[in-house]
């Protein structure tokens, strides 16, 4: 029961680091539990020699401690205060660089979608299918990677309501925020006619996206998870290839140096609406942040103003100011927060 207290993906990355570290004392002759201070500190600053990132040692420093049985003077690798002031003067020799624009446009990929080879979605291939709906159900939900990669097919999970679409996650899915007083809510999506009247934004639309993709995988599938490898034996899509599609969606628009990734679709998705007048409580319940802290602090990236000005770049598509102030995300999101 005590091993289930971590969950799968924190389980895995610990058993990681400790190879590492482990590799790193047996030349030593250093058993793991009983390591000094003054051995552990050195291995912490073999690391920050390698380049790594602050955040990352802090990372090997807690799968340490799960294993450490303390130091003589009482003192834990959590709470020891030499460690900890190493740790501050790393971070002030190499300190977090934020990313405080986006690397690619929101509304270039939205244009880029709203042609070949994704429309007509009648003539799209089930690959470019399923990456155009697991990008806009990516952005109009700013939900993470797992929780898309949670997203079912199971009866009851996918309720296409009077003017939208309610997606629950399986049930044994875990949130990484999730608590015992913290639970992220379903997921629901309005269709983008409640939002504007122009027919052709409809090219936009999540919820069309995805009863184009249901039906087209519908007599395919061999699993009840909703995305899935758009080849035989269509199997599950991974959580590592959910983050490869959206990343092939966005990178022909990405400028500068930064790589793009998967988790800024969240942040940019996030940031656009809240530029677009949307409230940040609004914007938390939606996609499922237990705080404002992380949300403003790691992902609240700042966004041109001409791109958050436009009132369909996440929901209704670049095409500017029509009809609805809102945004996204709409209201509506979590019915159990």
């Amino acid at each position: 029961m005590a091993a289930d207290a971590r969950r799968g993906t924190t389980a895995a990355t610990y058993d990681s680091r400790l190879r590492k570290f482990d590799q790193w004392c047996r030349p030593r002759q250093i058993l793991l539990p009983a390591a000094s201070v003054t051995q552990i500190a050195e291995f912490l600053l073999s690391l920050f020699g390698e380049g790594k990132q602050v955040s990352t040692i802090r990372n090997y420093r807690s799968a340490i401690a799960a294993i450490h049985q303390g130091f003589p003077d009482g003192s834990t690798l959590s709470n020891n205060p030499y460690i900890a002031q190493l740790i501050k003067g790393m971070a002030n020799r190499r300190p977090q660089i934020r990313r405080l624009a986006p690397s690619w446009g929101l509304s270039a990929v939205l244009h880029a979608l709203a042609g070949p080879p994704y429309e007509p979605m009648a003539n799209a291939s089930l690959a470019a299918l399923t990456k155009k709906t697991l990008f806009l159900v990516a952005v109009a939900s700013a939900r993470r990677r797992s929780c898309l990669h949670a997203l079912s097919t199971k009866q009851n999970h996918i309720r296409f309501e009077g003017h939208g679409v309610r997606m629950v996650p399986d049930p044994s899915f875990i949130a990484k925020n999730q608590t015992l007083t913290f639970l992220p809510g379903d997921i629901f999506i309005p269709e983008i006619k409640t939002m504007s009247s122009v027919a052709e934004d409809k090219r936009w639309c999540p919820v069309r996206a995805l009863k184009w993709y249901l039906n087209k995988t519908e007599k395919l599938r061999q699993s009840t998870s909703l995305f899935i490898i758009p080849r035989p034996p269509y199997a599950a899509a991974s959580k590592d290839t959910l983050s490869r599609w959206l990343v092939e969606i966005i990178r022909p628009f990405t400028s500068g140096t930064s790589r793009p990734r998967a988790h800024d679709v969240r942040g940019v998705a996030a940031s656009t609406a809240l530029f677009a007048g949307i409230p940040v409580e609004d914007i938390l319940k939606a996609a499922a942040w237990k705080t404002p802290t992380t949300f403003v602090a790691c992902y609240l990236t700042d966004t041109l103003h001409a791109e958050a000005a436009l009132v369909s770049a996440v929901m209704r598509g670049p095409v500017g100011n029509r009809s609805h102030p809102s945004g996204l995300p709409p209201s509506g999101s979590a019915t159990r927060c």
